[in-house]
């Protein structure tokens, strides 16, 4: 879906219940940066057929918006057509993490013989874990042709959090440190780090971006941005207040 001149957005691509994940790419004068790759091999096929397609000649890049296998788990394809994928510089996620969350979506199937037979193996069908081989540690620039996007470090939701900002097209990719109609996930989380989310939300709010693109959820414009970020900050303050997270607690 195009959001801008320059932007596009690949929403409601597969995970675990109740989780569906976006990704997206920006497409330069000579350079395309795709937003993240999905969980698997398949929605890493679907992001690269959207990418490829505006402006064909253009070289790829990748940047990751954090280490979840959900934003990482199609990585595989881009670095066996050696495209260079950038991401935090602690995003260092293991083959035996991958066997893990074959293990808990297979958990999630709910018939007993498809789960006896393991058939979440479907879903994980030729993917396997491959890190960012360009990464990022502090705010960079990426030059795309005929303008450049900013790489902003946004912690909070996990420590690796960066967001990718387009001022022409005034933009925000964000992945999950703002989501829409999702319960933010902070279960990865300690009052700390939902501290520096809390600094990240003040950011964003300060750049006060036109449209932004969530990691989970339909894209965000205008208030409704505002009354994200308004809700995100309330849900991250009852988690300081009660040093817990909400999906820990029985009621919401």
């Amino acid at each position: 879906m195009k959001i801008s001149q320059h932007c596009y957005a690949i929403t409601g691509l597969s995970f675990l219940p109740p989780w569906t994940v976006n990704a997206g790419f920006i497409a330069g004068e000579t350079v395309t940066l795709i937003v993240d790759t999905g969980a698997n091999m398949q929605s890493a096929r679907t992001v690269y057929g959207y990418a490829a397609s505006p402006r064909p000649k253009n070289r790829l890049l990748v940047i990751n918006t954090e280490r979840h296998l959900d934003h990482i788990g199609g990585n595989s394809l881009f670095r066996d057509l050696d495209i260079d994928i950038y991401g935090h510089a602690e995003i260092l996620r293991t083959d035996a993490e991958l066997v893990g969350a074959i293990a808990e979506l297979n958990q999630c199937i709910p018939n007993e013989v498809r789960r006896q037979r393991g058939e979440a193996r479907v879903f994980y069908a030729s993917t396997r874990i491959v890190n960012p081989n360009r990464p990022v540690s502090n705010e960079i620039s990426l030059d795309l042709g005929s303008f450049s996007v900013v790489v902003l470090l946004t912690p909070g939701h996990t420590t690796t959090n960066i967001s990718i900002f387009v001022p022409t097209d005034d933009v925000l990719f964000c992945g999950d440190c703002l989501l829409n109609a999702y319960l933010p996930n902070l279960e990865e989380g300690n009052p700390v780090i939902w501290q520096s989310w809390l600094a990240s939300l003040d950011r964003i709010e300060k750049l006060a971006p036109a449209i932004v693109v969530p990691g989970h959820g339909e894209i965000l414009r205008g208030p409704e941005i505002t009354a994200e970020i308004q809700r995100t900050r309330q849900i991250l303050a009852t988690a300081l207040e009660t040093g817990q997270a909400p999906t820990l607690r029985s009621h919401i």
